[in-house]
């Protein structure tokens, strides 16, 4: 899958009450994998903030050891696509301005040996690293420039390659923060564990996003993490007094949100920029057979990613 690029991040607060009611050529081994990231051309923000997140590409684990869950022993980072590894994890490319990131389960690694079973998909990101994005070709230095080797118990060794050419674009989007509130609503109304109540319509607008760019996305990022296994449910934030209680955030439709993954902002143009509306709703959801009433509070983080 060609994925991704660049982050805006915005936070959106939902601050309701419960009421107390109720391609390169290799000769590999059978085992090897070659997996491209990035693709031939992508265009980036010239001017971003250190440890800012350019671009995302997300391996699944079919892509990686051929199952639908991979358990990784260990990862080879090597900085520039050299010869040598680093501990580090975040690694530089030889793009000035551009670093990589190798993300399992949410957390960078660097060359580390492991044991780490996972069924979400591998993420790599590029981020800007403080220096001039001059641009140019993400090509590693070595002779066989892979940024990335990873060990699985499968049996497998993909290498990642980070492929395509930089351009550096002028301009970002923007995201402003917004607050919204939930209405009131009774436990009644939850008799069962998944049932939702209190709906509240909200938009998320991302604005004057320049020309240029191949493909602006968006991710939400909940604070305090994604839950496994709660589509589009945010865990409680500070101030929550409520339990067995919690926040989905949907779209129009009533259906989960996808949380933590880049989707592409519909309607924007390379050659014309603009301003987009993704409309979207949050409701409670009881989440626990035993609850008690109170105020919810939950947030998530609205990052932009170019490409």
């Amino acid at each position: 899958m060609k994925s991704t690029t660049r982050k805006m991040p915005r936070t959106i607060f939902l601050a309701p009450q419960l009421s107390a009611i109720g391609l390169i050529a290799l000769t590999l081994s059978p085992s090897a994998r070659a997996l491209d990231a990035f693709g031939q051309q992508l265009s980036i923000p010239k001017s971003t903030a250190s440890g800012t997140i350019l671009a995302r590409q997300y391996f699944t684990p079919s892509q990686i050891c051929g199952q639908l869950k991979c358990t990784a022993k260990s990862l080879s980072a090597f900085p520039n696509g050299g010869a040598y590894t680093s501990t580090s994890p975040v690694i530089t490319t030889n793009v000035s301005g551009i670093s990589s990131r190798f993300l399992i389960n949410g957390r960078a690694y660097g060359t580390e040996t492991f044991s780490i079973e996972f069924s979400q998909p591998i993420e790599l990101q590029l981020i800007g690293d403080g220096r001039p994005n001059l641009g140019g070709s993400l090509a590693g230095v070595h002779q066989f420039p892979y940024y990335y080797s990873l060990s699985t118990a499968e049996g497998y060794i993909p290498r990642f390659y980070l492929m395509g050419t930089i351009t550096p674009i002028d301009g970002t989007c923007s995201v402003p923060s917004q607050t919204v509130k939930l209405p009131k609503t009774v436990m009644n109304l939850m008799d069962r564990i998944g049932s939702t109540a209190g709906t509240q319509n909200f938009q998320i607008r991302i604005n004057d996003c320049p020309k240029g760019y191949n493909r602006i996305g968006y991710t939400l990022d909940p604070v305090g993490g994604v839950i496994a296994n709660s589509p589009g449910v945010l865990p409680l934030a500070s101030g929550s007094t409520a339990s067995g209680v919690k926040i989905r955030v949907e779209n129009t439709q009533g259906a989960p949100a996808s949380l933590g993954t880049s989707i592409t902002v519909d309607g924007y143009s390379k050659t014309a920029g603009g301003s987009f509306v993704i409309p979207m709703q949050a409701s409670y959801i009881r989440t626990d057979t035993v609850t008690k009433p109170g105020t919810v509070n939950g947030a998530m983080t609205v990052y932009l990613d170019y490409r």
